[in-house]
């Protein structure tokens, strides 16, 4: 996670140059990461998004925090994804990504809707034709629609387009979706502003270096915020293909925490089933993203009420820092985003924080003397602290 303090970033402390901050959201009642119960008791749920990205349901911050469940993949059934819906709530998240399974499936659709009502979890539908839409679309645990997959590598800007409008015409409560392939290099700038979510891809276990996450993530975020949409994590769940590894629990962690500390407004992991796995058969995958769906949980209303200051990038062999500060709670996270080297830290935080307590990962990884923080993360650790009480001075305002 934390990194030794590099020449770069000791020449920007010496001359004096602030660290990059996110503009501060418009405070609002923050919801839990999952779905009030009052508000999907409602007739209709009416979903939108703030100017900084954020997801509102009824006028509520919502941090989206789900999977993709491709339910007709390898013989699957009606009966195993409303099982699986079930297990998502139980287990804290509120959002599944699907389509149609056959059409049996289509024609009982509100029966899934119903019970993904009864156990917490929102969905965004794939697949689902114009009267099926119409029947569906003042349900309420319909969050929105998916209006395309692989956009930048199947769909131009200008359908996408068409099909948001499309939609909205029909479903102007509810979002639209996309999401767009894996390209490193690529910010994919025209396809965002075209749908209301934007999905990024980021699927590097056994395809590149881990590290790539926080950097696609934050040019996703500055690209959606650029054109009023909310950015969402796409993040890998799943093996490329034979002989290729899933992602093991320290991996997916790290990705989780890279996507967040990037200040992405949600996650859709991809998947919970599909074609390449079914965290069904994965138990040490599905505790892993447990244990994240709850720490996601604590740290939401960070993510969506405070500000976000960037104080070390992850470039050259730096960690990752970032600090959020303001209504929704003041944390501190910093992660590690090599897989093999050790990495130091030696920040200044923006004053002193009353109280340091660990709240996910080895509390004695980082230690704070002062408005100092030193410690040593291993190579992949994530580390979160909370930071409670007296206030730290003011965001740029460094000695």
């Amino acid at each position: 996670m934390l990194n030794l303090l590099s020449l770069a970033l000791l020449t920007c402390l010496l001359t004096g140059c602030a660290p990059t901050t996110d503009p501060l959201p418009r405070p609002l009642p923050v919801t839990l990461l999952a779905p009030d119960p009052t508000l999907l008791r409602n007739n209709v749920v009416n979903a939108s998004h703030r100017a900084d990205g954020t997801v509102t349901v009824d006028g509520r911050p919502l941090f989206p925090l789900g999977f993709y469940h491709i339910s007709w993949a390898t013989g699957g059934t009606i009966a195993q994804r409303r099982a699986d819906v079930c297990k998502l709530g139980a287990s804290g998240f509120n959002l599944m990504a699907t389509e149609p399974i056959n059409d049996e499936d289509v024609a009982t659709y509100r029966n899934f809707l119903d019970l993904a009502q009864q156990c917490g979890v929102y969905i965004l539908s794939y697949g689902l034709k114009t009267n099926t839409i119409n029947a569906i679309k003042s349900h309420p645990a319909v969050l929105g629609f998916k209006l395309a997959d692989d956009s930048n590598a199947l769909v131009s800007p200008a359908e996408v387009t068409k099909r948001n409008l499309s939609t909205k015409k029909l479903a102007p409560d509810k979002l639209t979706y996309i999401s767009l392939s894996v390209g490193y290099n690529r910010p994919e700038t025209p396809y965002f502003g075209t749908s209301d979510l934007v999905g990024n891809q980021s699927y590097p276990v056994g395809n590149d270096d881990i590290n790539v996450t926080y950097r696609v993530m934050r040019s996703a975020v500055q690209s959606a915020l650029a054109q009023r949409s909310v950015p969402i994590a796409n993040l890998q769940t799943f093996s490329w293909g034979k002989g290729k590894p899933l992602p093991n629990p320290a991996e997916l962690r790290n990705m989780t925490y890279q996507a967040v500390m990037a200040g992405v407004k949600g996650i859709l992991y991809y998947a919970y089933r599909s074609q390449e796995v079914d965290l069904n058969r994965e138990p040490r995958l599905w505790g892993e993203a447990q244990a994240l769906a709850r720490e996601v949980a604590l740290l939401s209303p960070a993510l969506l009420e405070s500000r976000r200051t960037e104080l070390s990038s992850g470039n050259g062999k730096q960690p990752v820092v970032v600090l959020f500060q303001g209504t929704g709670g003041h944390y501190l996270l910093a992660l590690n985003n090599s897989r093999r080297e050790r990495q130091k830290v030696n920040l200044p935080l923006p004053g002193r924080p009353d109280e340091w307590r660990s709240v996910s990962g080895r509390p004695g990884a980082l230690r704070v003397t002062g408005a100092q923080v030193t410690g040593e993360l291993a190579p992949l650790e994530v580390a979160v602290y909370r930071l409670r009480d007296q206030p730290l001075m003011a965001l740029g305002e460094y000695p």
